[in-house]
């Protein structure tokens, strides 16, 4: 009798289909904050003016939380389905090559990143603002697209260059189709997504138990 999924070639292919978890479990996570602002305005700006991101709120608040709470933050629908366009294109194939805590830590790690860049970029230019948005995170992923493409030329996650140009082109259109985004995040996040990836691709990921029938 044949059991499908019990060879290792089914096993790939069962699990190169299967559906991103991190990544569906994000883009609902950042829908809801999103929604939960739309229907109750105040507690919309109680939360962006609790988890927005300036330099400011690290040199005199020491709100280091705010690193990651902007990226869970958008500011209208065009600016939080941009984001979420390419954290699902970008992340199905980041999450299914690196694996989901791999693609959690280099999201979340790509936000982080992307916030410290601007805030040295205001630093430097003093001039401050606020900020939110996902723009930072999702950018690492595409960031750890072209590693893959690159470095590892696509072989890990059969991802194509057109592919991996097609979500580059989608990166800089939502960068540039509104004046007022935080260029300097992105360029933070595309950078540490590329050696998050190289990092974190490296490291040997925990065997999968084998089933068996009793």
């Amino acid at each position: 009798m044949d059991y499908r999924g019990n060879t290792k070639e089914g096993r790939s292919l069962s699990a190169s289909r299967g559906l991103p978890v991190m990544s569906v479990g994000l883009i609902a996570v950042n829908a809801v904050v999103f929604m939960i602002g739309l229907l109750v305005p105040s507690a919309g700006d109680a939360m962006r003016s609790a988890g927005c991101f300036s330099v400011l709120h690290l040199m005199y608040g020491r709100e280091y939380y705010r690193l990651i709470t902007s990226a869970f933050l958008h500011v209208d629908v065009v600016h939080l389905f941009n984001n979420m366009l390419l954290l699902y294109f970008c992340g199905e194939i980041v999450e299914k090559t690196l694996g989901k805590i791999s693609f959690l830590i280099l999201y979340l790690m790509s936000a982080v990143c992307g916030n410290l860049l601007s805030a040295a970029y205001e630093l430097s230019t003093q001039n401050y603002y606020t900020s939110v948005g996902a723009s930072g995170a999702v950018f690492g992923l595409t960031g750890a697209m072209l590693f893959l493409v690159l470095v590892k030329k696509g072989a890990a996650a059969h991802i194509s260059m057109q592919r991996a140009l097609i979500a580059v082109a989608l990166s800089v259109y939502a960068g540039f189709s509104n004046p007022g985004v935080n260029n300097a995040a992105h360029v933070g996040g595309l950078l540490s997504g590329f050696l998050l990836a190289f990092f974190l691709g490296i490291i040997p990921r925990p065997p999968r138990r084998k089933r068996g029938f009793r």
